[in-house]
């Protein structure tokens, strides 16, 4: 009865995470560090991991050595290894064991936080849970500091305390920098398991009566498997669960189908086929588009050349927008026009029989043969170097509306077909840059999709994608350098693009290397990042660990004239106010100087002359409308705050006299800025009037006079006596006078 309980949560968790898991690098995969890892995924992990074997039977198992070890209250582990390694999957493996034995309750990874250091109070107060901890990657200005080895015994005393465990994961060359004075066989040597294990693991758990060892051993199988890591044995795995599954079905490939079709029935594949197939598939179909695109006898068109390549980005969509859009992709790659809208170029039927396609009853194409279409994109991509820049515009604009093709084709492409299409797209050119190490795929689709028009739309899936590769593993590396040279770049897309992504999930699992990439971008103080921007920075500040390094970027924005005024301005203002600008309580900065709110000695709190220099650029600008409206609403919430909160009163007041006790003309139109807001504060519109309000605005105000006394009955600062050209002296006594 056990048993089938655990199969049913199994077969259960691999619908609930979709059975192309492996595929989206779940061996490197951190899932998401604000919640546990649910139970049903640890099933599976459990299921499906395949154990590092001894090296003999004298030899005890790594795995079970290291899960010993870690059953002990307080242990930590340190995985050691390269990427692409399953790193991750073994730290999770382990701990679902733990999990399922009852020596702790619950799975959560930690986020490193945007400091060098990870100190003992960044780990949380829960009792019996297993920590994940992923150390960032080094970059040219942030690493992991070198103390990080002598400080794990800190971190043990802690987690023994709260009977927790803790598994780090680094890479060979971070953890040799890192480890001196790390605790002994704190990072043992776990092994390497084998590709075909693995296979067979994975094939079990999706179908208990499915024939491994006739697959797994076929002379055509073996080959592949040898000596490949974990996430491409996944790849394998699946084709060749797809196609003894299309055994099942009855399917066949795409050529046979086609003819079977026709005569009303449909062939059972054999074994041999079916192995034929995945090998197929595993190579891109090489050959067979090979002999397709090169046939004997009568060469291919360009246009039959493209309109198979339109079909298979274009999967899905109406056969007629796909004819049109072959078109338009022959003119763009060969400069020739294609009369598709008479009967002079070869037409839909014709084109389809040549692409080996299949029209269905609803009017779209298919191939069948598996990933089929996949493999043709792929073929032109190396077939045609000199031709993709012209194919990477044409395909960023494929998921653009385009009401003209499909009113002549009286085909409509909906909006779900438009959206399945740009993540097809987005998933190409991310592979395509990540494997070539080339940022243009991916710029060509922020580019397109960040014109008018389509931004609405196609914008927040660029910024997903982007956002998704930068913490997955088997793309993260790159993405990173990618968002640090686009930071640099004046594209306002391109750093549109980099705002966003540090906004989201690589915000807050990256924040130091976030924060770095937000620096770049404001330091160019472009208008139409202002915003994005200022989202960023409400929601970096969040991590209490990296508010020192972000408050100081803010002030520098401040300070600089090239961006005082716009992202100086607005960011300040973005920690200044509420969020959203009519919401109760305190705003970040104030919250950061709250009694209340500090519960940890080393908490950060925002300086005085940096709250001076934030509040003048705010007051500097009250002669505009937009500077007004935010100066008021900052003027109201921190009065209201020093009102309805005593102990912060002092503060807003050193504050607000300190911004505008400025000498020079500069001065008066500060303080008188700063007056007004104080009489609107006390009775405006929508604020009612109140005595306490009235008195705290003239103590503020009786202040404001004293310090203006204090600074008019200062002596005047020396001024230097001008000196004629021809009489200068080099001596000191001729300098100082």
């Amino acid at each position: 009865m056990e048993a089938v309980g655990q199969a049913a949560v199994l077969q259960r968790a691999f619908n609930n995470y979709g059975e192309q898991i492996g595929t989206k690098y779940v061996f490197e995969q951190t899932l998401d560090s604000h919640a546990p890892i649910s139970s049903e995924y640890l099933a599976v992990v459990r299921a499906v991991y395949a154990e590092p074997q001894p090296v003999d039977q004298l030899t005890p198992s790594p795995f079970k050595q290291v899960l010993e070890s870690l059953r002990v209250a307080g242990s930590v582990l340190v995985i050691n290894r390269p990427p692409h390694s399953s790193r991750t999957f073994t730290a999770y493996a382990l701990l679902a064991h733990l999990m399922h034995e009852g020596v702790i309750t619950e799975v959560r990874p930690l986020a490193f936080g945007g400091s060098k250091y990870f100190p003992t109070k960044r780990l949380p107060h829960d009792h019996r849970c297993g920590f994940l901890l992923e150390l960032p990657p080094d970059e040219d200005d942030f690493a992991v500091d070198e103390s990080f080895g002598g400080n794990l015994s800190k971190l043990v005393d802690r987690l023994q305390r709260r009977d927790c465990r803790l598994i780090i994961l680094t890479r060979p060359d971070q953890w040799r920098r890192i480890s001196s004075g790390a605790p002994d066989g704190v990072a043992p040597e776990l092994g390497t398991v084998s590709p075909r294990l693995i296979a067979e693991r994975w094939l079990l758990a999706h179908e208990a009566d499915f024939p491994v060892s006739r697959w797994l051993d076929h002379k055509d199988i073996k080959p592949l498997l040898l000596g490949q890591v974990p996430t491409d044995v996944l790849n394998l795995v699946y084709l060749m669960l797809e196609q003894h599954r299309a055994e099942k079905s009855g399917t066949s490939d795409a050529t046979e189908q086609v003819h079977e079709h026709r005569r009303g029935s449909s062939p059972r594949l054999t074994f041999d086929k079916q192995v034929a197939n995945a090998v197929a598939a595993h190579s891109n179909w090489e050959d067979a588009l090979y002999h397709w695109h090169e046939p004997k006898g009568r060469p291919r068109t360009s246009f039959e050349r493209n309109f198979l390549l339109a079909a298979a980005v274009l999967r899905g969509d109406p056969v007629g927008h796909v004819y049109a859009k072959a078109a338009e992709l022959t003119e763009q790659l060969d400069n020739v026009a294609v009369e598709v809208d008479g009967q002079k170029e070869p037409g839909v039927i014709a084109m389809t029989r040549v692409a080996g396609a299949r029209r269905e009853d609803d009017g779209t194409l298919s191939f069948t043969r598996p990933h089929w279409d996949d493999a043709i994109i792929e073929y032109f991509w190396n077939d045609r170097p000199l031709a993709r820049s012209a194919f990477l515009q044409w395909l960023a604009q494929a998921p653009v509306v385009d009401a003209t093709t499909s009113k002549e084709a009286l085909e409509i492409i909906s909006k779900d077909g438009r959206l399945a299409l740009a993540e097809r797209v987005g998933q190409f050119a991310l592979r395509w840059a990540v494997r070539h190490r080339r940022q243009t795929p991916l710029e060509e689709v922020v580019k397109e999709w960040h014109k008018p028009g389509t931004a609405k739309e196609l914008w927040p899936l660029a910024v997903r994608l982007l956002d998704s590769a930068a913490i997955h593993a088997a793309s993260a590396p790159y993405i990173h350098s990618m968002l640090l040279a686009w930071s640099n770049r004046s594209q306002p897309h391109l750093q549109r693009a980099v705002v966003e992504v540090c906004t989201g999930t690589f915000g807050r699992r990256h924040t130091a290397k976030a924060l770095r990439r937000l620096r770049n971008v404001a330091s160019q103080g472009h208008p139409d990042v202002i915003d994005a921007l200022r989202e960023a920075v409400r929601v970096l500040w969040e991590d209490a660990t990296v508010r020192q390094m972000l408050f100081g970027y803010v002030v520098d924005w401040c300070k600089t004239e090239k961006t005082s005024q716009t992202v100086g301005h607005r960011t300040f203002a973005a920690l200044a106010l509420n969020s959203p600008p009519d919401a109760t309580g305190l705003p970040p900065l104030l919250q950061a100087v709250d009694e209340e709110n500090l519960d940890e000695e080393d908490a950060f709190r925002p300086p005085l002359q940096g709250l001076v220099t934030g509040w003048r650029t705010l007051l500097r600008q009250a002669a505009g409308p937009t500077g007004e409206r935010e100066l008021d609403k900052a003027v109201f919430t921190w009065l209201d705050a020093a009102l309805h909160r005593p102990a912060l009163k002092p503060l807003v007041f050193d504050t607000l006299r300190q911004a505008v006790n400025v000498s020079g003309t500069e001065g008066p139109p500060l303080r008188e800025a700063l007056r007004t807001s104080a009489q609107w504060w006390v009775q405006g519109q929508d604020r009612p009037y109140s005595v306490e309000k009235e008195e705290l605005k003239l103590e503020l105000s009786a202040l404001l006079d004293q310090d203006l006394t204090a600074r008019r009955s200062e002596p005047p600062a020396p001024q230097p006596v001008p000196v004629p050209d021809d009489t200068l002296s080099t001596s000191t006594e001729g300098e100082a006078a």
